[in-house]
């Protein structure tokens, strides 16, 4: 049974490499600054989750998205199996597709799809050509990469990617880092976040090392990012144990999102964006927490942090307090390089990631590039 998921991994391995071979072996940056970018996931609330407040950031620092369109194909609890199930008219539950965000109107249908008729899905399979696809596997399994082969109810990785690739060869595939549940959460079996997000992370890990996966949007190290700092609260962020709460946590989930995939297109950050959001008046099983001055930096903080390693947790408020709070201006430099003056030290960093400077009044600092 191993060597014949084995097979199906290598083959499918094979022609995924053939497939960019072909296409002129064009990389993820450059389709990220495609005069036009078309991207549509397919996933689940977490996807919801994950994008609820991304307009917000694009609008605060006015990015033009008139030449990009997000688009959400969104099942509750969908997994790998269930979207490859809809597909063929075969899943008891209903769907949407919608727009999240820009200026393209993709060729295919929104609306709501109902279940066991994956038309909808379908045509969003086949009616527009896709720059980047991302999906994501469903929460209960997300820790479990040893599940998502086979035909079990986490597997089916290999057949949603096949579909795809069979309808889509040109398009890049992205993977949703997901979070994890609160520590008390029923349904968390290893009672830790923290411990569950290093699961879901390995498995990513494990996904990149056998699958030419080719962009990974690790919000979910965020929020564990986020939780290992004092904004974390009892309830670890979340409005009802399994989702991110509707304040803070979407905001930095957000965050995430558009590092990955706005920023390289528009050269912005979201470090410094101004969007806030007041969640005073949210309705949620666990209190909404607002974004605030006093917050929005370390969520932002959190989410380049996971950005630029998706494996590692970071509280960013050692960063945050490291470097935006003592006098650092940038210098320019011509090589590739990020040059910057600290409190009276020149310092050059090239690593991209974190950086552990020493300065010469011997204060260690991390510095994100």
């Amino acid at each position: 049974m191993r060597t014949n998921s084995f097979l199906k991994v290598a083959i499918l391995f094979l022609s995924l490499f053939c497939i960019q071979i072909q296409s002129g072996a064009e990389t993820i940056d450059d389709v990220l600054k495609k005069p036009q970018l078309k991207v549509l996931d397919i996933g689940n609330s977490y996807t919801s989750d994950a994008t609820a407040m991304l307009k917000l950031l694009t609008q605060a620092n006015q990015m033009d998205v008139s030449n990009v369109c997000l688009y959400s194909a969104n099942r509750g609890s969908g997994s790998f199996k269930s979207w490859y199930n809809l597909y063929y008219d075969n899943d008891n539950k209903t769907y949407t597709i919608s727009k999240v965000l820009g200026g393209i109107n993709a060729n295919i249908s929104t609306g709501r799809g109902d279940s066991n008729d994956g038309t909808l899905f379908r045509e969003a399979l086949t009616n527009e050509k896709w720059d980047i696809i991302i999906i994501h596997q469903v929460s209960n399994y997300a820790p479990y990469y040893e599940q998502w082969q086979g035909n079990g109810k986490g597997g089916y990785l290999n057949e949603l990617l096949s579909l795809i690739k069979d309808h889509q060869p040109q398009a890049k595939i992205g993977f949703l880092l997901v979070h994890s549940y609160w520590d008390n959460y029923s349904g968390n079996k290893e009672k830790s976040s923290l411990l569950r997000w290093q699961l879901i992370a390995n498995s990513v890990k494990s996904l990149c090392e056998e699958y030419p996966i080719d962009i990974v949007i690790p919000y979910g190290t965020a929020i564990e990012n986020l939780r290992s700092s004092s904004l974390n609260n009892e309830y670890d962020l979340t409005r009802d144990g399994a989702h991110c709460g509707l304040g803070l946590a979407r905001y930095t989930a957000a965050c995430c999102y558009y590092e990955s995939l706005l920023a390289p297109r528009s050269g912005m950050t979201v470090l410094g964006n101004t969007a806030r959001y007041d969640a005073s008046n949210v309705e949620s099983t666990y209190p909404a927490v607002s974004v605030t001055d006093d917050n929005a930096l370390i969520a932002q903080t959190a989410a380049v942090l996971a950005t630029k390693n998706y494996y590692e947790c970071v509280n960013p408020e050692e960063v945050a307090t490291s470097i935006h709070s003592m006098d650092v201006s940038t210098i320019s430099s011509f090589d590739y390089s990020s040059l910057y003056n600290i409190e009276g030290n020149r310092i050059k960093t090239y690593q991209h990631g974190i950086n552990i400077v020493k300065l010469k009044n011997g204060k260690t600092i991390k510095m994100i590039k």
